[in-house]
């Protein structure tokens, strides 16, 4: 059983606790009750006159008293607890629908409340900051418990003002789940989101601005649904495409392009290689005398992906198809896909998996080096590891055993200690390029880059002539794009439109159908970087969340922040 302690109204406590009270010159205190968990405070109303809270009519006609119990602010580690005995009052107009009313104290607690005002506006603060299940175990240590779907509601009843409506609109698209995107709308002038939505299709972009006919100029990124939702929705704005994501679009062209040319990109790097074999060498030795005989690692070849055996398989049946002089909607019919996925790989002279572009494993420069030693018989990770990090190796041996645990072993493999080595330094460079890389060649200056860079490159243009004309375009473009020159537009377009590869003047022409936002990203200041920053902070809000993440809720917290 709790012990309790009684202080009375009499005692120089009474001070202090008016102090810490709200509105003391309207409260009268009774007593204070003290437990180990909690304090409760019992108040008196001092008000003798009210207004009803229908009509407004002043009265002084008392009915009854009653006792409200209210949550407030904790003192310290102990919660705190108000028991306030209020007034009931007839409303003496005749003519009111409401007899008897209690009487308010707003500066207290608002009507049919259970905490005061500077209770909830603390429980607010710390969900707008942190969301429900966050701001709950937060709210716990600190005396002041509420459960998260008490404190979401708080968020949901209290709710954000309307913004005004932006003239220059930055939109950009988010995930919100799988499969399912949302769109977020900033005013570019004042760095502030102006609203989230939930879809990124045109009619939900166009809906927004037929409700906002006041935008003048849409920044957006070159995705064809905010395209047409913008012309939709407001034809008089002016559209404006982001610099970034026109440099990001070129450089996905030349990826595409250079994925097309694989035989070229590895034959270059055989050519490099084969230039730097007749380079002096440094030696690299690492003695392990007295090292034990160790059995041979057991390893078996990669199981091939079933997502690229899939697409290989439908790749060849595309071709067997048009060999048979079958058109294009008929064998997308037949194999049950798109009319641009049968479009794509016809075009592809060989199969070539353009999902995504891996980034080269830490240990690709020391590949000619380790296959000479496995073909020597040297098998043992750990030994090879120590060979490698006196070359200056920094990766760790599991990057190495990754990159090595699929390579079959040598027919007359020799399970003997690590020897003495020697190792061109000239081969530690990497000679193949992925797309990507080779990417980086075609669009960086000479100086920029290093030796065996410009040799590759060079060997690329001789085996490639076409990939030349693609260098030089896409630099053109990226000075184009840095130094904001609108007269080199044009120009550019008629010189894109006749190149040889297929991709950059896909890419031209797509430019040229929307020219005049094309030609607003070079003469105007607007990008959709600031929309880029919010939908990082976005994001944090969204898994801070868990899985309470609901577009109101979520829609409600990016606003508020702003």
């Amino acid at each position: 059983m709790k012990t309790v302690s009684v202080l009375s109204a009499k005692d120089q406590i009474e001070k202090v606790i008016k102090l810490l009270i709200p509105v003391p010159e309207k409260l009268e205190i009774h007593e204070l009750l003290i437990t180990s968990e909690e304090l409760t405070l019992v108040l008196a109303s001092l008000q003798s006159l009210a207004s009803c809270p229908v009509c407004g009519q002043e009265t002084r006609r008392l009915h009854s008293t009653y006792m409200r119990t209210l949550q407030d602010l904790p003192w310290g580690s102990l919660r705190l607890q108000l028991h306030v005995q209020v007034h009931r009052f007839f409303c003496q107009n005749p003519d009111c629908k409401r007899k008897i009313f209690t009487e308010r104290l707003p500066e207290l607690v608002e009507p049919f409340a259970r905490r005061t005002n500077r209770l909830r506006d603390a429980l607010l603060t710390i969900a707008w900051a942190l969301g429900g299940e966050a701001g709950a175990k937060q709210c716990a240590a600190h005396a002041m418990p509420i459960c998260a779907s008490n404190l979401l509601s708080l968020l949901r009843r209290q709710g954000v003002s309307t913004a005004p409506t932006p003239r220059v609109l930055g939109v950009d698209d988010w995930s919100f789940r799988r499969l399912q995107a949302g769109t977020l709308l900033v005013d570019l002038e004042h760095h502030r989101p102006v609203d989230v939505l939930l879809g990124s299709d045109e009619e939900v972009f166009a809906s927004w601005l037929r409700e906002h006919p006041d935008v003048e100029v849409i920044s957006r990124d070159r995705g064809a649904s905010y395209q047409k939702g913008a012309m939709k929705g407001a034809p008089q704005a002016k559209q404006v495409l982001d610099r970034w994501h026109l440099g990001k679009n070129l450089r996905e062209v030349l990826q595409k392009a250079l994925a097309r040319q694989m035989d070229a990109l590895q034959q270059a790097g055989e050519e490099v290689k084969e230039s730097k074999q007749d380079q002096p060498t440094a030696p690299a030795q690492l003695a392990q005398a007295g090292a034990k005989q160790r059995k041979s690692p057991r390893r078996k070849a990669p199981s091939p992906s079933p997502q690229r055996a899939w697409q290989l398989a439908l790749y060849q049946r595309v071709h067997e198809l048009a060999a048979e002089g079958k058109p294009q909607r008929e064998i997308a019919a037949s194999l049950q896909v798109q009319r641009q996925t049968v479009r794509k790989y016809l075009r592809m002279p060989q199969f070539v998996d353009r999902r995504h572009s891996p980034s080269p494993s830490q240990v690709e420069p020391y590949r000619a080096y380790l296959q000479q030693r496995w073909e020597q018989g040297e098998v043992m990770i750990k030994a090879l590891w120590q060979e490698i990090q006196q070359q200056g190796f920094t990766g760790s041996y599991g990057s190495l055993r990754n990159f090595l645990h699929t390579w079959p072993l040598p027919q007359e493999m020799v399970a003997s200690p690590s020897s003495p080595f020697v190792a061109p330094i000239a081969q530690r460079a990497s000679t193949t390029r992925t797309p990507r890389q080779a990417t980086r060649l075609l669009l960086c200056e000479p100086e920029e880059l290093r030796e065996t860079d410009i040799a590759y490159r060079q060997a690329l243009f001789r085996l490639a002539p076409s990939l030349e004309n693609l260098s030089t375009l896409g630099k053109e473009f990226l000075q184009m794009i840095k130094k904001r020159d609108d007269q080199m537009f044009f120009p550019w377009l008629k010189r894109a439109k006749a190149s040889p590869c297929e991709e950059i003047r896909r890419f031209a022409l797509g430019l040229e159908n929307e020219a005049d936002a094309a030609l607003a990203a070079l003469t105007e200041p607007w990008s959709t970087g600031p929309v880029e920053g919010h939908i990082t902070r976005l994001k944090l809000l969204k898994r801070q969340m868990y899985g309470r993440a609901n577009i109101d809720l979520l829609r409600l917290r990016v606003l508020h922040v702003a």
